[in-house]
This record gives structure tokens, sequence and C-alpha cells, in this order.
């Protein structure tokens, strides 16, 4: 095995091992991100890259959105303190329509999977990928407006969409999930309970990067579309390894990968801010040209700032890690010095064994290719020591 795929496979391990510890993944966050977005495609409406332009108020988080339809009229939205009005007023609509949504539309008993707000003011519906006739639109915008004017506003302005959800919902103490989205066929009448209280709650909020965000998310409509599009950011990746190489040996760029749905850029933290936004639009230019090689374009990118990598075998040389990232430190060491075969049964056996551990952990993230959530941070970097 070459060491590019021994660092590939002990990076999946790796992040496994600490989703599973931590109960956050990649992009998410317990806090609403609240960073001032750099990257030019910031205000673009065709751009789903942004995880911030979206705010959900009950449902699934989708970590991409394709527009269908918009119906009804925005009102003016001059000022903060008005947009701040118009959202909260929206958020009130939403708990008035959630129990008459959820029962009827909604996940387990149909297509619905959110409900939320964008950056423009639009009251959002999102679907999960499927055959969504106007009619259904139709009937959903009814209830909502009626709702609407009862509250006193008038052509209710309304987004659907299609969204990216990949999650999984813990429904037993014995380590039962199941796939958010997938039949319920096989489910019993508290399983679908479960499901339908969850899909009640609001989710957390996603994570933008906070230098930039380039880009366009693909539709992903199904377990092949995911592992088509995890495989080309392989590619991506791979291929621009060389010409990544310098900004990484002058300490520029501290990590190279990718997430769920899109590539990350881990930028020195210690650069300006005139610099980390330079230096993600020369970078940028550099992924999309190889992405375009692999019959892509508006490569989805995100950058943030990076610290530097702490030395994980001296553990004198981490005095403030918590306990938590002291295990997850010692663990990663374990793996990167472990020079036995890696391959999937050995990836899933992992995964089933850390899901098992976490009876707490309610809902967990989805995992893609090779059943896992992939990601590459700092596996180059280290490759190259």
């Amino acid at each position: 095995m070459t060491r590019l795929k021994f660092f590939f496979i002990f990076s999946i391990e790796f992040l496994l091992i600490f989703c599973f510890s931590t109960g956050n993944a990649l992009g998410i966050n317990s806090i609403d991100n609240k960073s001032v977005q750099s990257s030019d495609y910031l205000n673009s409406e065709t751009s789903n890259v942004h995880y911030s332009y979206y705010h959900y108020f009950f449902g699934l988080n989708s970590y991409g959105n394709t527009i269908i339809t918009r119906y009804g009229k925005l009102p003016l939205l001059e000022t903060e303190k008005q947009k701040e009005s118009w959202n909260s007023t929206l958020e009130k609509l939403s708990n008035k329509i959630k129990n008459n949504l959820a029962s009827k539309y909604m996940y387990p008993h149909g297509e619905l999977m959110t409900c939320g707000i964008n950056a423009k003011g639009y009251f959002v519906i999102l679907f999960k990928y499927g055959n969504v006739d106007e009619s259904l639109m139709n009937e959903i915008y009814a209830l909502i407006d009626n709702s609407g004017k009862e509250m006193g506003i008038q052509d209710i302005p309304i987004e659907f969409g299609y969204g990216i959800y990949r999650e999984q919902l813990q429904l037993s103490q014995e380590g039962s999930y199941h796939w958010l989205g997938e039949s319920t066929e096989n489910l019993s009448e508290s399983d679908i309970h479960i499901i339908e209280e969850y899909m009640k709650k609001k989710p957390e909020q996603l994570t933008d990067g906070n230098i930039a965000n380039y880009g366009k998310i693909p539709l992903l409509k199904n377990e092949n579309d995911f592992h088509a599009w995890g495989e080309k950011q392989i590619l991506i990746i791979d291929n621009s390894r060389d010409k990544m190489a310098p900004y990484m040996d002058k300490d520029q760029i501290r990590s190279y990968g990718y997430g769920f749905t899109r590539l990350e850029v881990g930028i020195s933290e210690d650069l300006s801010p005139e610099e980390k936004t330079a230096l993600a639009k020369e970078v940028y230019k550099i992924i999309d040209e190889e992405a375009r090689k692999q019959n892509v374009t508006d490569v989805p990118v995100t950058f943030y700032d990076q610290g530097k990598f702490i030395d994980l075998v001296k553990d004198e040389e981490t005095p403030n890690l918590s306990i938590s990232e002291r295990k997850n430190a010692s663990e990663f060491n374990k793996l990167s010095n472990d020079d036995s075969e890696f391959n999937n049964e050995n990836i899933s056996s992992l995964n089933n064994s850390s899901g098992s551990k976490s009876n707490e952990n309610k809902s967990a993230p989805g995992f893609g290719l090779l059943g896992s959530f992939i990601c590459l941070y700092g596996g180059w970097r280290l490759a190259k020591k």
C-alpha cells in the first residue's frame, strides 16, 4: 500500500473517532456562525455554498440547496432592524404551522424535510429529491399563506427547493439507527414517533469558512451521486498536490482536503485579513483549473482559519488540550504509527463500535464514500514529513 493510500485510510479512521467522541462533525457547530464572509459569491442567488445563507426553523440541515421555484412577494427590508423583525415574524409563523406540516407533508409522512428562512427573507421549504409536482407546492403554499394572513402577512414569500441530507437518528439505546429520508416501511410505531418528534426540532447551524466560500454544491440525488462526487473530489485534490505544495511548505496553507459536499482549505491564522483573502482567490483558481479537468464547474470550496498542527507525539507540548482532545490526539498518533493494512472491513468495524458507545448522541451526520465522512485535514502535511 502506498504512503498516500495509508494516510488516506488512517485519516478516515481518525475522523470517525473524533466525530463520535466529541459529538461534532465537519461543518457543524453548536453556536450560530456570525463571521463575515469575504467571498465574491456571498450575495449570489445561484450559489448554495454558503451555509449561513440559510437558517432552519425545524427539520434537517441541508448541505446544499437547489431552488425549484418561488412564490409570493418579498417585503421591503431596508434596515437591519426590519430584517430582524421580519425573521422573527417568520419564525413565529413556522411555529404556528409546524404541527400541520409535520403531520401531513413532512417526513416520515411526506417529502418535506426542512422549514426555514434565507438571507433574502424568503420562507424556505425543502424537499428530498424526487417528483414534487406543482399541485403539492400550491397546497403547501396555500396552508402557509392562510396562516400568514392571520398574522397580517400578505403574499408570503416562499422558496421551494431540494436539499442534500445525510443524517442518522438513533432509535434505541441498543444502537439501532435509521437514515433520515429513507423508507420507514419496516419501522415500528414508536420508531416513527421518534422520527416525527426529531423532525420538529431546530437543527444546529452549519458553519461556513470564515475567510471565503466559493462555487456551487452539486445536487446529489442518491447514493451513486454521493460516491461519484467523493471520487471527483479525491481526483481534484490529488491532481493539484504539486501546485499546492509551495503554499504548504511556506506554511500559508495548513490543511487541504474535503468534507461532505465542499473542498476545504485551512489558511494560516497568522496571515493578515488582506493576505488571507488574496490567497483564497489565488488558490481557488488553482483548484478550479483542476476541477474543470474533471468536468466540474464552480467547484465548491470553503476557506477558513487554521491554527498550527500540534506535535501529537509529545504530550508535554499540548498543555492546553482538554481530556477528550488529548484522547483524540493519542488515538491519532497510534493510528499514524500503525503499519498494518487497513481495509473496508476495518473501517466498518470501527464505525459500528464507535456508534454503539455513544448512546447520548441521538443523531449523527451521514457518512458518504466508504461509509465514512471522509476528511484529509493535515493528512498530506503529515505524509510529507
